[in-house]
């Protein structure tokens, strides 16, 4: 048994979204949860040089702009297509070579154990054990619903994913079927209140009798609330919608300014984020790994509002497929599945609320013996 304080890092590397952090963070208020366990939450991209950053998000603007290319390079991701996984590691080699920052920092804290949730981070680390330069076991949480060969490496020691299928895909791409584990995707631990939905509407300010659909994932600018609301409003079910733009102070603005028939609450960033998806009858939203993951934790009837890029439409389908969530294809699609669902709700399955404690569990026992 090793001698305790026991050292665990949760590594990311993300130039957009707060899915991976989320789920970094997660997993460290679970780890803290054991006595003698020390846990840090760290974005190699907080201590790498700014050129770095700028450069990740260049890549990922010119793929955007590119969609057909985006899609193609991630169904060869999945499929495991030889030249793209080269290109890949190749990438994350330079990027690894340009991050002298971020190994020094892992170096000094001397982790027992690392864990990555984020697929590029553990790209990186698998680089640098493969060079000497990091020693301690190395652990992958997948923070989407399928999975793909970003992930893989001969470096990497356990893998966790969000669901069943996930292991069949992973030992498609040479992954032993031992090292896998089903624990969902780490979320921010569910709230728990004894507070009814009629009262916590009440206390958010919503009228608590309402049938109430709360539309999300616009913080990266993806999500047309105006043209769902007024897609929304021509259809009779009596309801309220909230709209929760995040960061996208331009679709706050156009919504305040916004008549509806029904009633409409704008939000911006909010901190309470489960209790609005609590009150909800509906959730509207992008198919992120960790938004979608809280949904179903909640259980909450769920619209994937036009899902685009490969990865988007993959999680998608996998959520249709465990019963978790409809598809909404274009604005009167995703305004359609959600007034269907509205008169007869369909609770989200698959809801995994204690993933965070699933790993950490896995993670302490595995260093303690």
């Amino acid at each position: 048994m090793k001698i305790q304080p026991l050292k665990v890092m949760v590594v990311h590397s993300s130039a957009t979204g707060a899915g991976h952090r989320v789920a970094a963070e997660s997993l460290v208020k679970a780890l803290e949860e054991y006595p003698g366990v020390q846990a840090e939450s760290f974005d190699t991209l907080s201590v790498s040089s700014p050129k770095v950053l700028e450069a990740q998000k260049s890549a990922i603007s010119s793929m955007e702009k590119i969609p057909g290319l985006a899609r193609w390079a991630y169904e060869a991701a999945v499929k495991g297509n030889p030249l793209v996984g080269w290109a890949q590691l190749a990438l994350m080699a330079l990027k690894a070579r340009k991050s002298p920052e971020a190994l020094q920092h892992i170096q000094e804290f001397k982790p027992d154990l690392i864990v990555s949730t984020q697929a590029e981070a553990s790209q990186m680390l698998a680089h640098w054990k493969r060079g000497g330069q990091v020693q301690a076991p190395v652990w992958s949480v997948l923070t989407d619903h399928v999975a793909d060969g970003r992930w893989v490496s001969s470096r990497v020691d356990r893998y966790f994913v969000a669901n069943q299928p996930m292991q069949a895909e992973l030992e498609k791409l040479g992954v032993e079927p031992e090292k896998v584990e089903v624990s969902g995707i780490p979320i921010r631990p569910p709230v728990v209140s004894q507070e009814s939905v009629s009262e916590l509407r009440q206390r958010l300010g919503l009228k608590p009798d309402l049938a109430t659909v709360v539309i999300t994932g616009g913080g990266l600018g993806g999500q047309p609330f105006q043209l769902l609301v007024e897609e929304m409003g021509q259809l009779p079910f009596p309801k309220q919608i909230v709209c929760i733009t995040g960061t996208n102070s331009q679709a706050r603005h156009d919504l305040e300014a916004m008549q509806s028939p029904h009633a409409l609450v704008v939000q911006g960033k909010v901190s309470n984020m489960q209790e609005w998806m609590r009150a909800a009858d509906v959730v509207v939203t992008k198919a992120g790994g960790l938004s979608t993951s809280e949904i179903q934790a909640l259980g909450k009837p769920m619209v994937i509002h036009r899902p685009v890029s490969g990865l988007a439409v993959r999680n998608s389908e996998r959520l249709v497929e465990i019963g978790s969530a409809l598809i909404g294809r274009d604005v009167v699609d995703t305004a359609a599945q959600t007034e269907a669902l509205l008169a007869d709700p369909r609770p989200a399955r698959g809801g995994r609320p204690q993933a965070a404690a699933q790993v950490a569990r896995s993670i302490v026992n595995y260093l303690e013996n």
